[in-house]
This record gives structure tokens, C-alpha cells and sequence, in this order.
């Protein structure tokens, strides 16, 4: 189970001061026996103590991510990432125009949104943890445009990049803040950074409360639209927009997350679901709301 919901028996009345806006935070919850600090000022939470890396390294693992183990379901599980990186670009390409802008992803997995926007004319480059995913990432881009690495550990140009891309990453990081002054400092001005992250504000928050599939123990802080506002205020960007997210997933893939993250009637109904429904159609992209937002910020 990735969360409890449940008070750890260590939690304590001592008071945490909020990372963002220095405000004290109190415990609402806890993700296994990892407190959820609640700051009321600015709605941030946050694990605190964060586990330690011994903890997260043994969560990364090659079984982490949710992919198949042959060339179909790897094929079909492409084809549902590019189907959301066209819809990303689509949406990039109407706020910064033109061909041949420099596009930076951070997170980019096997590269899916990177060969999609050099499709567009864009020059491509991207930071990749895995070193298994970065060389798959650049055999389909066909050079060596992805490294290995993070965006602290790998030398990149100041002033250099028209978009820096990032889904499913700052909610991982232990210093967001310090990731996102990276980012506004490899940006050109008039540069946008595109920030997809699970929410607070989101409907599946809303209704699972303390089980929300999100909470989980490498997922070291979730962010509302108030609390991802500030931290992009603070690092000095404007020209802020948030909106909700909606990403082309498919039931096939809702049930294997389900099934990884177990959520309480949640997960026995979609693995009902899964069961009663053809494959041609448990396969079917469907665009869906999903329980994060996507934020964009100029510097």
C-alpha cells in the first residue's frame, strides 16, 4: 500500500515551518509512516522527515515504472505517451509560434514529447534519469540528444532553451525551489517553462481525501494551484497561467496503476472493469481529466 492515511505513531505537535511561504504547517496525514505537513497559508503539503535515500532508491527500481515486458505492450504504451505529447505541443506551438525554437525536457523518459516536437522543427535535448530510458530515447530521436542525469548534474547553456518541459517531476525533487531557479537560468527571456505535476485542487483528490492515489512515499510534495503559483512567483517567473490536465490514457493502463497503487473500492471496481471489457477496447485512448494540473510561467 503506498499510504495509510493514519497518523504515524512518531508525529509530534512541534511545528514545521512551510519550505514556500515560512508559514507553520501542522500533520493532516501520513504516506506510510511519512508525516504530511499542511501548511494553511499558502496549501502546500509536504513529507517531513523526507525518507532518506536509501528508502527512495530501493522504490526506483526497473519494476517502477508501469510498462510492458514485450514489444506490443511497449508499442501500445508509446502510443498512449505520444498521444498526450500531442497535446502538449499542440499547446506549446499556440503559445511560442514558430519553427526551429530549442526545447529542453527534463523527466523525458523514452523521449516521447521530444520526437513529437522534433516532428515540429524543434531542436531537442533532454535530462533523463535512467540510463536505460536515455539510450532508447536517442536511438528513436537518432543522435545523442538526451543525457544521462539531472538538472543540477549535467552542464547546460544559460539563456539558451525557449521551453523547459517537465511532467511528473517536481513532485519528486527535495528542493523544487532550487530545480525551478535551474530551469529560469537555462531559459531565454520570453522562455516558458511547462510544469506538469499532480494537484490538490484535482477531482480525484477531492473524493479519495487521504487515499488519493497520488500520496505516495517518492512523491515528496503536492502542490494546489495557490501553492505552485507562489513557487513560480518566487523563482521569479510571470505571466502565469494554470489549468487542470488532461492526459490520453487508456483502461488497460488505468487498471495496471490501480493495481500498483491500490486505492479502496477504487481499485477492485476498475480490476472489475478491466475484466468485462474486451482488449480492443480496454486499449482505446480515451482523453481523460487527470488528478494533476499543467502550468505554464515566462521568464
Amino acid at each position: 500500500m503506498p499510504h495509510t492515511g493514519e497518523m504515524p505513531a512518531s508525529a509530534t505537535n512541534v511545528p514545521v515551518l512551510c519550505p514556500l511561504c515560512a508559514a507553520p504547517t501542522r500533520v493532516g496525514s501520513a504516506v506510510e509512516v511519512h508525516p504530511v505537513q499542511v501548511c494553511a497559508r499558502c496549501h502546500l503539503e509536504f513529507l517531513h522527515p523526507q525518507p532518506d535515500d536509501a528508502a527512495l532508491a530501493a522504490i526506483y527500481d526497473e519494476s517502477y515504472f508501469l510498462h510492458g515486458q514485450v514489444a506490443e505492450a511497449e508499442e501500445r504504451m508509446s502510443s498512449m505517451k505520444r498521444a498526450t505529447a500531442v497535446r502538449y505541443m499542440d499547446m506549446i506551438g499556440h503559445m511560442l509560434p514558430g519553427r526551429g525554437r530549442r526545447l529542453l525536457e527534463i523527466g523525458c523518459g523514452h523521449g516521447d514529447m521530444l520526437v513529437e516536437a522534433s516532428m515540429r522543427g524543434y531542436e531537442v535535448a533532454g535530462v533523463e534519469f535512467s540510463a536505460h530510458a536515455v539510450e532508447i530515447a536517442n536511438r528513436r530521436l537518432g543522435r545523442s540528444a538526451v543525457s544521462a542525469g539531472s538538472i543540477g548534474t549535467i552542464e547546460l547553456p544559460a539563456e539558451y532553451f525557449d521551453v523547459v518541459a517537465f511532467a511528473d517531476v517536481i513532485e519528486h525533487l527535495r528542493d523544487p525551489k532550487a530545480f525551478l531557479q535551474r530551469v529560469h537560468a537555462v531559459l531565454k527571456p520570453g522562455g516558458m517553462a511547462v510544469l506538469i505535476t499532480p494537484s490538490l485542487d484535482s477531482w480525484s483528490r477531492r473524493t479519495m481525501g487521504t487515499k488519493w492515489i497520488e500520496y505516495k512515499v517518492e512523491h515528496l510534495f503536492y502542490f494546489s494551484r495557490r501553492s505552485i503559483w507562489e513557487l513560480l512567483r518566487s523563482c521569479a517567473f510571470h505571466e502565469i497561467g494554470i489549468q487542470s490536465n488532461r492526459k490520453v490514457l487508456t483502461l488497460d493502463y488505468l487498471w495496471r496503476h490501480f493495481d500498483r497503487f491500490k486505492v479502496p473500492v477504487v481499485s477492485p471496481l476498475i480490476g472489475l472493469l478491466r475484466r468485462v471489457t474486451p482488449d480492443a477496447l480496454a486499449h482505446r485512448h480515451i482523453v481523460i481529466p487527470a488528478s494533476g494540473l499543467i502550468a505554464t510561467a515566462r521568464k
